[in-house]
Formats: C-alpha cells, structure tokens, sequence
C-alpha cells in the first residue's frame, strides 16, 4: 500500500521565505487534525495559526519569555535565535492542549488526543506537497507566550507546527532519524515476553 510507504518517507521542513499554504489547505490540514483518537468526542483542543504581523509578535513573546527565564542580560545570539524560530517558516499552527476537566476522561488522555493533533498535521501538510515540520521551544510556558494565545490557566501549548512551501527533504526516514531497530523498542507478550522480530 503506497499511502503506508509516505508514512515514513523523508519530510521536507518548509522554505523560511517560501509561500505559506492557501486558505483551502490550511482548512484541510486543520480539519485533518481533528479527527485523531478522541475518547468522548471532547476535543481537548485548539488551535492558532500565525502568519504575517503574528510572527512578529510570536518571536517578541518567545524573547520576553527568554528573557523572563534566563534574566535581562542575554547574548544577542541567543536572543535572535529565539526570535528566528518564529520566523522559520511562512506559516505556523500553534498546538494547545484544553482539557475538558468535567470529564470523567482521564487528563492523560485528553493531553495525548491533542498531541496526536500535531502529529497529524505533520502528515497532512506533507501529503498535500507541503513543507510541514512539528516545533516547540523551551519558553512555551512562560506568561508572555501564554498570553498571546489567552490560555486558561488548565490550557497548555506542546508546540507548533510550521507549514509552506518545502525546502529540500530531510536525510532518512521521518523526521531525518535512523531507522527504528524494533527489536530494541518493542516487546512481544505472548506465552512469555521477547523482543520483536525474535
């Protein structure tokens, strides 16, 4: 089956300066992204996308929260570098956790629902041509950046997902990874348990 094969091909990171997905790509990834497993059609998520002006005040949220996490004086590398992951592609969709907390759904599992949504993204901007790469920074919890997106305070950001017109292909399979030995990751429980493939 060819669409399994495109699972694992090499993904391209999009342009920096390339053209960000139309409105009708854009719709499709986002719709892509809310049919991942959801225990009790809660949908413990939601999404921002930053384009244009937003990047800018993506990337002055990203260094205050630097700056609120590692103090006023910073060199200004480690400033820009910060400020540089908001503008690394033409597009971005931020990723946000919103559990239902009146649920009787565990926190856990709402949390992973809307992880997957990040992931799913990922794939469907690459199906559809596209430079799609999934992103986060260690300033995602700080109160500047939290505020930009009107988080609650049981809200939480896992990242983004950049989009638009792709670069080259990473190197490997995925992400540019090695090829997972599965003997390593996976147990096999049957009448006793043993590595995969053994």
């Amino acid at each position: 089956m060819p669409w399994i094969e495109e699972l694992s091909a090499p993904r391209a990171e999009p342009a920096r300066d390339g053209s960000a997905p139309d409105g009708r790509a854009l719709a499709k990834i986002l719709e892509t992204a809310t049919t991942v497993p959801d225990h009790g059609g809660l949908r413990p998520w939601r999404f921002a996308v930053i384009t244009g002006a937003g990047r800018d005040r993506f990337g002055d949220a990203m260094v205050a929260g630097l700056h609120a996490v590692r103090g006023a004086n910073l060199p200004d590398a480690m400033v820009a570098k910060m400020r540089g992951k908001a503008h690394a592609a033409p597009c971005a969709v931020m990723v946000i956790a919103s559990p239902r907390l009146e649920s009787n759904v565990p926190e856990w599992e709402q949390m992973a629902s809307a992880s997957c949504t990040g992931y799913a993204m990922v794939l469907a901007g690459t199906a559809l041509g596209l430079g799609a790469v999934w992103k986060s920074a260690a300033v995602l919890d700080t109160a500047p950046v939290r505020a930009l997106f009107a988080l609650d305070e049981h809200e939480r950001l896992l990242g983004w997902v950049n989009l638009g017109a792709p670069a080259e292909p990473s190197r490997g399979k995925g992400q540019g990874g090695d090829e997972a030995s599965l003997g390593e990751l996976v147990t096999v429980v049957d009448g006793d348990n043993r590595p995969f493939g053994r």
